[in-house]
């Protein structure tokens, strides 16, 4: 998708993004939609109520466990994943060595 995007814009992935405020219809702004939703949903999280204090309310479920030494699932792609190097591109921007 944002390839395709890239290929009819000029002036790059900001010129991309800076179209989600142009009305009509938008592939990009709907495929931000779903991942906010479905961020939302795995998190257990309302977009009516504050998402930063949900986040922080996470971390600190999160710190009792750990320091009450129960598991703690990490971020990332779980390990029963099949395939997981499908998710994984290397065509994003990396920091200068």
């Amino acid at each position: 998708m944002r390839d395709e995007a890239l290929g009819k814009i000029t002036g790059g992935l900001r010129a991309v993004h800076r179209t989600l405020g142009l009305p009509g219809k938008h592939p990009l702004m709907d495929a931000h939609a779903t991942l906010d939703a479905v961020v939302l949903k795995a998190y257990g999280f309302s977009a009516k109520k504050d998402l930063l204090g949900q986040l922080l309310d996470l971390n600190h479920e999160v710190a009792a466990r750990e320091a009450k030494g129960q598991s703690v699932t990490a971020p990332g792609v779980s390990k029963g994943y099949p395939k997981p190097a499908k998710l994984v591109t290397d065509d994003c921007i990396r920091p200068a060595e």
